[in-house]
């Protein structure tokens, strides 16, 4: 083999083990990257599901107040129409009274 040939065969290796070098730095961090990129991933995941428990948490409870709210709205109704017929009643005795004293002469 001439020189030229040594030549070229030391570049041809030179250049396969450069390539070969740079491709598996490339690799390596690509790797990395998506070892990254799945760890935040996953925490992010993790966080939207913590959260999503919490919110279904506030909307069981919020479900429970309003069930509290509609009944404690009943028996207010309830109330108000037991403390109308009180004040329809006592309002009768009042108009009652007033009419016995105008009959009943005064000093």
């Amino acid at each position: 083999m001439t020189t030229t040939d040594w030549v070229a065969l030391v570049f041809l290796l030179a250049a396969l083990v450069a390539s070969v070098t740079v491709a598996a730095l490339r690799a390596l961090r690509a790797w990395r990257t998506f070892r990254s990129f799945s760890r935040t991933t996953g925490a992010a995941l993790d966080d939207v599901m913590r959260t999503a428990a919490s919110a279904e948490e506030h909307a069981v409870s919020l479900t429970a107040g309003a069930e509290r709210l509609a009944t404690a709205t009943e028996h207010l109704q309830g109330s108000l129409a037991q403390l109308a017929l009180l004040r329809a009643a006592a309002g009768e005795a009042r108009a009652t009274l007033a009419r016995l004293r105008g009959v009943v002469p005064g000093k």
